[in-house]
């Protein structure tokens, strides 16, 4: 007689597949965002834009990746991993605000408005996408919807 296999089935990265869901929705309502303020405020605010959606998406993504090897790694660490990630990262974004501000690089407000509702909003749509299954945890089986 063998031994049973007690080995863990592998596991998809929620995570990242989320994140990545959330990069994509991103870089759709990107070109309406820049195409839309550009002509009305100008170069600096469509500037603004973008890189205000690229701090956003760079946040999942790096949120994505420390939280997967948290998981991965140890239940205990992934609590911490999570508080002081979120930390750390708002940290960053305000560090990476400032500069952008010292340096006036950008439209200022367009920036800030466009970080905190992309932010928001893009979380929002996300919501549509998410499974709660846990059959199929994650983003939802896309079964030939378009976005």
């Amino acid at each position: 007689m063998t031994a049973p296999n007690l080995t863990p089935p592998a596991v998809d990265r929620v995570e990242s597949t989320i994140a990545r869901d959330l990069v994509r929705h991103a870089l759709l309502a990107a070109p309406v965002l820049i195409l839309a303020l550009g002509p009305w405020r100008g170069a600096d605010a469509a500037g603004a834009v973008a890189l205000a959606l690229a701090i956003v998406c760079v946040n999942w993504l790096v949120s994505a990746a420390m939280l997967g090897w948290a998981a991965r790694t140890s239940p205990n660490l992934l609590m911490a991993t999570a508080l002081g990630g979120f930390i750390a990262r708002l940290v960053a974004i305000t560090a990476i605000g400032v500069g952008i501000k010292e340096l006036d690089i950008v439209d200022w407000p367009v920036f800030c408005i466009t970080l905190v509702v992309s932010y928001l909003g893009l979380l929002a749509w996300e919501t549509r996408s998410i499974s709660v299954s846990l059959a199929s945890p994650g983003v939802k089986p896309r079964s030939g919807r378009l976005l």
